[in-house]
């Protein structure tokens, strides 16, 4: 550890970058929209406010070792508030902006938060309609001045700023003392698990774990002062906390918020982004508007495109059967091919070099395709207990797999498949729940609950999740995860469910990405009345039951799915049919659709 922990490191980035800049402010650090264009927040912005912020929440009282909630979008001030947090001895808690109110209520209680932070009027009356519920804050501060201003007791965020810097003399020493006095040990952060099968759960993350973690991320996939990414992906999440805000703040890199998801493909050609983190839904959009983009091209030029793909794929399977590429292949690439496939990355801006996807199986067809064209998308897994697990490198990756074990990372895989993990990037237990802590900790080693597989090359592979298994009528354990997560190879399937407990076969209950769906249907000239009769059309009905008989040929007869029905509409986080990370809440699914799913069995 370059650093003893989180405060430490977030002063030495800022006076690094204010000496670059001969004492200046240190450049810009995050870009956010106002009035249509970019604007700037320099590092001596984000050092003085972030420690105003620190000094407003001494100044009212902070409890050393309290939390502090965070319910915002990405904003620069989700960072700022989030370094003054720890700073002066507070807990960073992040609230996922789709929470309802009652979920807030609970994280907020049960992560004894002292003041809750909010950006627009929407989460503020949010938290206003649970505020008698929540005893332990003491203040409710909103981002928006306006919101602020028409709710009795709520400061604003320039106003709590404002008590900062007015009791500054009176609290600096304090703030001293707890942010340098901070140990690694320490609680710096609290990250509530997603709750796919109940209440979430508030993992304590040490300064050790961040820091030891960026570390790990450093030596595996770095990123420079010199890239360029967006922050969209919600803080709240561990991925974009450790792999984006630690990670960015460490390397010096900077950041464009993205204020409106629906403005991302604009904004990724205006920002020209070299570095990109997303989850697999955003690449299959990618390569949708791809193929569409090619149907409005002369046949010769499509022939061409295809021509110099399988080019590519030829290339990128070699590639990952550790094979020679021989010099003649490889000169053929890249005197044909690589001009015409390298307009792809346009579609990213350009200049992006490093793109990686977590959160599900980026499907193969995707992946392959995109690497085809210069493009590696690199997975990887982790869990909030242990971020850093294993990641496929940009000269070491394999499709299917997660890569292999992170530097600093034990990863071990017991004998009924389950794999355990011990390093000094893990968590230090579940806030205020022992026992449950214990039950996921084994001699020093996390057991994460997954089924997983290490190739002969060293390489991951996840298959399932032990507490998902099904049993068969027959007896037969099933791994529900690993069907599923082949199913999703296919870029037209958005979701799948495997069911059949008890039963003697698997059925499964399917979503379509109603994007590819759509383009599959007009380049196919299938007419539809609206995406629902879409589901419902023949020859998509064919195609996903060719999709379903080669997964079939995959795995064993006991594995195989018998009938599947397709929903005529995806599964939403509104709804709570998916969380926050597009993971499948299995009981709410099963449940809100068990007629359907019996149905197949009649």
């Amino acid at each position: 550890m370059k650093y003893p922990n989180i405060y430490s490191l977030f002063r030495d980035r800022v006076e690094h970058y204010r000496k670059r800049d001969g004492e200046g402010d240190g450049g810009d650090v995050f870009y956010f929209r106002q009035e249509e264009r970019w604007q700037g927040v320099s590092w001596n912005r984000f050092d003085m406010e972030a420690h105003a912020f620190g000094y407003a929440l001494l100044a009212s009282e902070l409890t050393l070792g309290a939390s502090v909630c965070i319910l915002m979008g990405n904003v620069p001030e989700w960072p700022i508030c989030d370094i003054g947090t720890i700073s002066a001895g507070g807990v960073g808690v992040g609230l996922y902006p789709t929470s309802s109110a009652e979920q807030c209520e609970y994280i907020i209680n049960h992560s004894d938060a002292e003041f809750v932070l909010v950006d627009t009027r929407f989460q503020l009356d949010k938290i206003l309609s649970i505020l008698e519920k929540l005893p332990m804050v003491k203040a409710v501060i909103a981002l928006d001045e306006e919101a602020a201003r028409s709710a009795q007791g709520v400061l604003s965020y320039k106003e709590f700023l404002q008590i900062g810097r007015d009791n500054r003399e009176r609290v600096s020493s304090l703030l001293k003392e707890r942010a340098e006095g901070a140990q690694a040990d320490d609680t710096a952060i609290m990250v509530y698990t997603s709750g796919t099968t109940g209440l979430p759960k508030g993992a304590c993350l040490s300064h050790r774990y961040i820091i030891n973690s960026v570390e790990s991320l450093r030596q595996t996939i770095p990123v420079y002062d010199t890239d360029v990414s967006f922050s969209y992906l919600p803080y709240c999440h561990v991925a974009e906390r450790i792999s984006g805000l630690y990670n960015r703040l460490y390397a010096g890199a900077s950041a464009y918020f993205v204020d409106d998801l629906t403005k991302l493909w604009t904004y990724m050609l205006d920002v020209k982004p070299t570095v990109f983190a997303s989850l697999p839904r955003f690449f299959e959009k990618i390569h949708a508007r791809v193929v569409a983009d090619l149907e409005k091209v002369s046949e010769e030029e499509q022939h061409r495109f295809h021509e110099a793909l399988a080019l590519g794929r030829k290339i990128s399977q070699l590639r990952q059967a550790r094979e020679a590429v021989f010099g003649e292949l490889q000169k053929k690439y890249d005197e044909r091919a690589f001009p015409i496939l390298s307009k792809v990355n346009d579609y990213f801006g350009g200049r992006m070099r490093l793109a990686t996807s977590g959160g599900a199986p980026l499907p193969f067809e995707i992946a392959e395709f995109f690497d085809a064209c210069g493009i590696p998308i690199l997975q990887a897994y982790g869990l909030t207990e242990n971020i850093c697990v294993a990641f496929n490198r940009p000269e070491n990756y394999k499709f299917g797999t997660v890569g292999p074990p992170m530097p600093g990372c034990e990863v071990r895989i017991e004998t009924d498949g389950e794999i355990t993990v011990r390093s000094e990037m893990m968590f230090s237990g579940y806030y205020k729940e022992p026992e449950k802590t214990a039950e996921v900790m084994r001699d020093g080693w996390l057991l994460t609950g997954d089924l997983g597989e290490m190739d002969a090359d060293g390489f991951l592979k996840i298959t399932g999740r032990k507490k998902e298994l099904i049993i068969l009528s027959t007896g037969k354990n099933i791994a529900p995860a690993l069907i599923e997560n082949l199913l999703k190879e296919h870029h037209l399937i958005s979701h799948a469910l495997v069911y059949g407990e008890g039963k003697s076969y698997l059925v499964a209950l399917v979503t379509l990405n109603q994007m590819e769906a759509e383009e599959y249907a007009r380049a196919r000239r299938i007419e539809y009345e609206d995406f629902a009769s879409l589901t419902r059309n023949k020859e998509i009905v064919s195609l996903v039951q060719e999709i379903v008989d080669r997964v079939n040929q995959r795995v064993s007869s006991s594995e195989a799915v018998k009938k599947f029905i397709i929903l005529d509409h995806d599964l939403q986080i509104e709804t709570d049919e998916v969380t926050p990370t597009m993971k499948i809440k299995r009981n709410v699914v099963t449940e809100r659709y068990g007629e359907l799913l019996h149905g197949l069995y009649s």
